[in-house]
């Protein structure tokens, strides 16, 4: 019986061959968008990290409120205290992100590795045995021990060609050997997917100062243990950290941190800490991956309700005959289970490729990006949605049938008039619907796209225009101290700048839109007895020398620069000019020059000589940023110096900076062979770096936007040529009586704008449910702007009256003598 209904249903479809491809591929959009996002949102926010009972980690963190930090994360003097005193947790463990320079102990040209720098309780708290080898020990992780290092499968299988024997081979990092001690398998993707080889952090838990809050911590809850029950016990072991330590660095005792700065301890689930900051965006794009498929839905379920009603005749005499009505329902079952597996097959060939192409291009602010792929809940999620692809297609035809009575379909089919009003305001319902569908997506695509075009107009405070970045990092074992360091770069800036095509050059430990390099500090104004009772504003720190300004395009307000670099004097200091105007309440920053500060309490005084332009550093929608700007000077006060290791060159071309990136490697490599250049990027590229994860947002947002609207258009059009030829006789005789031909397809393309009309009605009200969830993305436009709001309505009518007037010209064109005859 199952093989014979398969049968008649696939003879069925090949009969319409232009139903079964536009019903079969319309389908595969829907179906492939939604299965693509289910592979993207379980692999990146569902499914299990790959750590031993990774549902026990939770990420520990600080609530700093008077300083506006909410995840400042540890000090070693936090780590230390909970690690000691924490009764909750099982273990915990902290780590810096970072990179290093490394080569294999057998030589070759020096790479630049992604690193993780971390305690030897950090592996152990995540559980994830290496896959040769071990971890670090606690005598590892202890200041002046042995050099060691962990690396992963991935760095061992392609610079040391899987050597079995690895653990008895040493590698050089950043100019010194170190003994391998373990690999980490391939699935411990730890801090990020990049990350190559660990180091042991090395924190001193007798040290004089516990530092900064500068290491990101994690910690395994014991079992059955909450994370209410964790922070309380954290909140209750921390004010200990005085005990331990009762200075937080030179002149701020620990006390004055607890009492000003008031840290609370926060912990997350280790999921919401990874996935946090996109998951939202995901969700977003999920939801419209579903809308796309509930268009489809509507589409495909119009059709075949139209080519239900056009064989109303015949299915009313195969009942006749003798077939009941649940044969008759199992028809149209089966025919859309068909349909929807054939879709669901391409589907996933669509998601497969799509998913595929994302993970090749897309943002790398995405976290577990690399861990995406194509398995068995993937598989499992297409037949269900198939499944239910299958019974919205089929039910409301099915439902269409039993309600028509035998007599009437008859009758009716006989007489091939007009549909009944029940049957056209069904199919108009369900276009509305689609519409409205189309118009939520639209609206939502519109803002993004405003916002990205208000962000690509906020003037930076810096010009981005013909300048290439190239970073580098000075190994100890070669430049010892700061003299060699400052010594070294202002070779290289002088040397760049007599490249040709080359306007100018400079260094900085940090570029805006940057990560690299962050560094913040309190700002102590000298005078101000205010910061005797309270910690001052965080400032962003950044070594430069006189050429960055020049590079950049940032303008000096006031005074003077820096001198070149080799030449500059350590106590001297350039302010922005927020920072001017929160100190001396400013803005000209006139007042600013001459005066002293510290960047800690007992420090070294430095003079402002200068006072440079606002820039966004952290973000293009961001406000422009308190900074403080110190000479690339070598120092003799080591806890005090400014001098970096890590260092950006920033070189101003004539034309195109991307052909000066070989030139410029060339002379590194000549200034030292060992040295490699790394993260060669141009100012354009780091500010659409910036703007990437919203970018990847508008585009699926744009593509999903995009077919909800064909879809919508493509199914008025089907409605509205049915009714043509559904009301051939009837619009034959208006003709014959005198009706005009424009008359008439102005009449059926007024029908067609009144379904459009109700559908943009309705997703104008389902879009202000929503827009609430997108106003986070948003900037400089409101979630109801008016102008996104009717552009997004007029661009529908506009495709509705075209996809209505088509079928609507035809109508006028009717042959009055030719229908009647046929009827």
């Amino acid at each position: 019986m199952l093989s014979m209904s398969v049968r008649h249903a696939w003879r069925s479809l090949r009969r319409t061959p232009a139903f079964t491809v536009t019903a079969i591929l319309t389908l595969v959009i829907g179906i492939g968008a939604t299965v693509a996002m289910f592979e993207i949102v379980n692999g990146v926010l569902l499914k299990p990290l790959p750590y031993g009972d990774s549902d026990r980690l939770v990420g520990a963190w600080h609530d700093l409120p008077p300083l506006t930090l909410h995840k400042a994360q540890q000090t070693s003097g936090t780590y230390f205290t909970y690690k000691k005193f924490a009764r909750t947790i099982e273990n915990i463990g902290v780590y810096q992100e970072g990179s290093v320079n490394g080569a294999g102990a057998a030589g070759g040209e020096p790479q630049r590795l992604v690193a993780g720098y971390i305690s030897a309780t950090l592996i152990p708290t995540l559980a994830v045995p290496p896959l040769m080898g071990r971890s670090f020990t606690d005598a590892e992780d202890l200041p002046n021990a042995p050099n060691v290092v962990v690396i992963s499968e991935t760095l061992w299988r392609t610079w040391f060609n899987a050597d079995p024997n690895i653990l008895a081979r040493t590698m050089d990092v950043n100019g010194r050997p170190r003994q391998i001690v373990g690999v980490m398998p391939a699935r411990f993707r730890f801090p990020t997917a990049a990350t190559q080889i660990w180091l042991p952090l090395q924190l001193d838990p007798n040290a004089s100062f516990s530092g900064g809050f500068n290491y990101t911590g994690i910690a395994r809850l014991k079992p059955n243990v909450t994370i209410a029950e964790a922070e309380r016990d954290f909140a209750t072991v921390l004010p200990r950290v005085v005990d331990l330590f009762p200075n937080l660095a030179p002149g701020i005792p620990t006390t004055m941190l607890m009492q000003q700065a008031k840290p609370r301890p926060v912990l997350f689930s280790i999921r919401e800490d990874v996935t946090g900051g996109i998951a939202r965006t995901l969700w977003i794009v999920a939801a419209a991956a579903g809308l796309v498929l509930l268009v489809a839905c509507a589409n495909v379920a119009n059709l075949i309700l139209v080519r239900a009603d056009g064989r109303q005749r015949e299915l009313a005499v195969r009942e006749a005959l003798g077939a009941g009505r649940a044969r008759v329902l199992a028809h149209f079952l089966t025919e859309s289970a068909m349909l929807a597996g054939v879709a669901a097959a391409g589907g996933l060939a669509v998601a497969w490729l799509s998913v595929r192409a994302l993970v090749a291009a897309g943002p790398t602010e995405i976290p577990r990006l690399a861990e995406l792929g194509m398995d068995v809940p993937t598989v499992l999620f297409a037949l269900l949605v198939a499944v239910f692809v299958a019974a919205i297609c089929s039910v409301i035809p099915a439902m269409r049938i039993g309600r028509v009575q035998l007599q009437v379909a008859l009758r009716e089919g006989g007489r091939s008039g007009t549909a009944g009003k029940a049957q056209h305001r069904l199919r108009g319902t369900m276009v509305a619907l689609q519409i409205a569908l189309s118009l939520v997506v639209l609206a939502g695509s519109g803002l993004l796209i405003r916002t990205f075009r208000q962000l690509h107009a906020v003037r930076p405070g810096f010009n981005p225009e013909n300048v290439a970045t190239f970073w580098m990092s000075l190994p100890q074992a070669r430049y010892a101290n700061d003299s060699a360091v400052v010594r070294f770069y202002a070779q290289l800036v002088d040397r760049v700048g007599q490249l040709p095509g080359v306007r100018a050059a400079g260094v900085a430990s940090r570029l805006p839109l940057e990560t690299e390099g962050m560094n913040q500090n309190p700002f102590y104004a000298e005078g101000d007895e205010s910061a005797t009772t309270k910690i001052p504003p965080l400032q962003i720190n950044s070594t430069v020398d006189s050429g960055y300004f020049r590079v950049m395009g940032i303008p000096l307000v006031t005074g003077r620069m820096f001198t070149r670099t080799g030449e500059q004097r350590e106590a001297e200091a350039i302010i922005s000019q927020r920072t001017a105007e929160q100190f001396w309440k400013d803005p000209s920053g006139r007042a600013a020059i001459g005066k002293r500060f510290r960047s800690l309490p007992g420090g070294p005084l430095y003079t402002v000589i200068g006072v440079a332009g606002n820039s966004r550093d952290t973000a293009l929608a961001a406000p422009p940023s308190q900074v403080v700007y110190f000479p690339m000077a070598p120092s003799i006060d080591s806890i005090n110096s400014q001098s970096q290791r890590t260092m950006a060159l920033v070189v101003k071309t004539i034309g195109d900076p991307a052909i000066i990136a070989t030139p410029v490697q060339r002379l590194v490599r000549e200034m030292d062979p060992t040295l490699p250049v790394f993260d060669v990027r141009t100012m354009n590229g780091v500010m659409s770096s910036a703007t990437a994860q919203l970018w990847f947002t508008i585009v699926v947002l744009g593509a999903a936007a995009v077919v909800t609207l064909l879809l919508g258009a493509i199914g008025l059009y089907g409605v509205m040529a049915y009714l043509v030829a559904l009301r051939t006789r009837e619009l034959g005789v208006r003709i014959a009586l005198g009706a005009q031909p424009r008359d008439v397809a102005m009449m059926m393309t007024g029908q067609g704008l009144a379904l459009t009309a109700a559908g943009v009605g309705l997703g104008l009200l389902l879009f202000a449910l929503v827009a609430r969830f997108i106003k986070s993305f948003l900037f400089g436009v409101a979630p109801s702007d008016p102008l996104t709001l009717a552009s997004a309505s007029l661009a529908l009518v506009a495709i509705a009256a075209l996809a209505s007037w088509i079928p609507a010209r035809r109508a006028g064109r009717v042959d009055p003598a030719t229908s009647l005859r046929a009827e």
